[in-house]
């Protein structure tokens, strides 16, 4: 089957606006249309993740037949001079922009897109529909992983996840920043190892007399220990302090699990006040010799209750986080605004100043020196001087992925899962620099010279 309904899922006033450049010639005319972040302080940075699925949506336009498209578009227009133009069109324009695991702020372009007029028009919706969420997660898992410090962090969240793609791409993002998974299907597609051991349900399943709990844990791990399987015991099930912990221990010491056990043991708290219990806890694995056990805290965390756990000096080596990264809040969006036009710069004008876009085609450079940090979005023509300017300490981040309809192989290699962890893991220490972003002279004085004609 064809996926030409990917780049469909588009809005139609993208289509009813390019019926009318057809209609009055203005199909040939070259757009250059940025997409980049806002943010809700100005302070506060983006994850990129998801440039090589816009890659792939191109793909889809350039590979899918005449005969394909129009089966979709006779189902859906009624324009015979639309139908024909978008069975015909393949993507001529370029694309260029930062890479997946780019750490950036507010106005920094994240993708430029020049093309004719309708190429670069009805991208709009189907590259934001899969920009906004993937950098959203991979910014809040992010800031999740930064927050847990050295601990480690488990996205158990497929559940929540509006469905089967948005689960993957929240599976991957979180990889990206540093999150383990319990996500057994990207476990099959991209080998990212998935964890996971009870449920609640689990222990259930054994009854609720007083000695139904211990055997649970006891079957569990008679069941795994000789393949040396992870043995979390989840131990808030009925209770905690006077059920839980005590059964997770005895269960330990009957099956010799101590800390020469090779595989990883522990407990999980998923209720209650877990800064005290974790630390109860704690003391009490201490007391029995288990001072590798693990302990695991999971139950609606999220960055700032993280945070406040370890300000409290809450015992816990790993975090396990759902909703937080699979329903993040909206901390940013992203969003797709048009910068150049039949040789003219333009932009978005609004009294909100928050809302307005900076014209004309721009790259994006990073200094970094000395701790200090300073992102400079310049007009393309002024790359040369940006760079003499910097004395090598500049870095461009803008790369080209297609030029003038041809991809740019090497590039796109750059945006696969792993090279994208390891390019987001080298840029993890701007996070802790000083870090500012501005403008260009040339890029402020372009501004400045649009504004006087309102």
């Amino acid at each position: 089957m064809d996926n030409f309904f990917k780049f469909l899922n588009s809005d139609r006033y993208q289509y009813t606006e390019s019926e009318i450049y057809l209609k009055n010639n203005m199909e040939d005319k070259i757009a250059t249309f940025d997409v980049f972040i806002r943010t809700e302080k100005e302070e506060d940075y983006g994850v990129v993740y998801g440039i090589e699925e816009v890659i792939g949506l191109i793909k889809i336009l350039n590979s899918t037949s005449y005969e394909e498209k129009k089966k979709y578009l006779l189902k859906i227009f009624d324009s015979p001079e639309l139908i024909q133009y978008i069975s015909s069109m393949k993507f001529t324009g370029s694309l260029k922009g930062v890479r997946n695991g780019e750490i950036i702020h507010s106005n920094e372009p994240v993708l430029t897109i020049t093309a004719p007029l309708i190429q670069g028009k009805i991208l709009e919706t189907p590259i934001l529909n899969l920009l906004n969420h993937q950098i959203l997660t991979a910014t809040v898992s992010s800031r999740i992983v930064e927050a847990a410090k050295d601990r480690k962090v488990l996205f158990f969240g497929t559940r929540r996840a509006h469905g089967f793609e948005a689960a993957m791409s929240i599976t991957r993002a979180s990889y990206m920043t540093g999150c383990g998974s319990s996500n057994i299907i990207g476990e099959y597609f991209y080998n990212l190892r998935s964890t996971g051991t009870m449920t609640h349900a689990y222990i259930q399943g054994f009854g609720m007399e007083k000695e139904s709990e211990y055997k649970a844990f006891d079957v569990y791990i008679k069941t795994f220990k000789e393949e040396k399987k992870p043995l979390i015991m989840l131990i808030d099930t009925y209770d905690t302090l006077k059920r839980g912990i005590v059964n997770a221990i005895a269960a330990f010491e009957a099956n010799g699990i101590d800390d020469s056990y090779e595989g990883v043991y522990g407990i999980r708290i998923d209720s209650g006040n877990l800064e005290i219990l974790s630390k109860k806890c704690r003391k009490l694995l201490l007391e029995s010799g288990f001072y590798k056990a693990k302990i695991i805290l999971t139950s609606g965390l999220d960055e700032r209750k993280i945070t406040k756990l370890l300000e409290n000096n809450a015992e816990a080596d790993i975090f396990g986080v759902g909703d937080a990264i699979s329903l993040p809040e909206k901390i940013l969006s992203t969003v797709y605004k048009m910068s150049h036009i039949d040789g003219k710069d333009v932009m978005k004008v609004s009294n909100d100043e928050g809302k307005m876009s900076y014209p004309g085609n721009k790259n994006v450079y990073r200094l970094y020196e000395a701790g200090n940090v300073t992102d400079v979005v310049a007009l393309a023509e002024g790359e040369e001087e940006i760079a003499l300017k910097c004395d090598g300490n500049a870095r461009k981040l803008t790369v080209d992925y297609i030029i003038d309809g041809k991809i740019c192989e090497d590039n796109v290699k750059l945006l696969n899962l792993e090279e994208s962890k390891k390019y987001y893991e080298s840029n993890k220490k701007y996070l802790k620099a000083h870090w500012k972003m501005v403008f260009s002279k040339s890029l402020i004085k372009l501004k400045e010279k649009l504004l006087s004609y309102i």
